[in-house]
């Protein structure tokens, strides 16, 4: 399916996709058409819901005064890269 899209919109998504970790405008569609389909399903299986700067700014300063975070040392990257992957591979595999 191809969808033709004024560029302010099309650099919006492109924004908003960037913000969201997904890998393309395309993922960040997908995610979004889901989650109106199958509110249910997306809410258990995404992570936290933001559709803005301010509004992932404001997520950052809600777990910066969480508490004590463990330490972002050579492992925890390596261990969210695998789950990066991990996450990427399911969604690739899915109908």
């Amino acid at each position: 399916m191809t969808i033709t899209l004024p560029d302010e919109m099309r650099e919006s998504l492109e924004r908003k996709a960037a913000v969201g970790g997904f890998a393309s405008v395309n993922e960040y569609v997908a995610d979004v058409l889901a989650a109106d389909e199958m509110p249910d399903f997306v809410e258990t299986t995404r992570g936290p819901d933001f559709r803005t700067r301010e509004e992932l700014e404001k997520l950052i300063d809600e777990g910066m005064a969480s508490g004590v975070a463990g330490e972002m040392d050579d492992a925890f990257w390596a261990r969210l890269d695998a789950r990066i992957r991990d996450r990427a591979a399911q969604q690739a595999g899915s109908p």
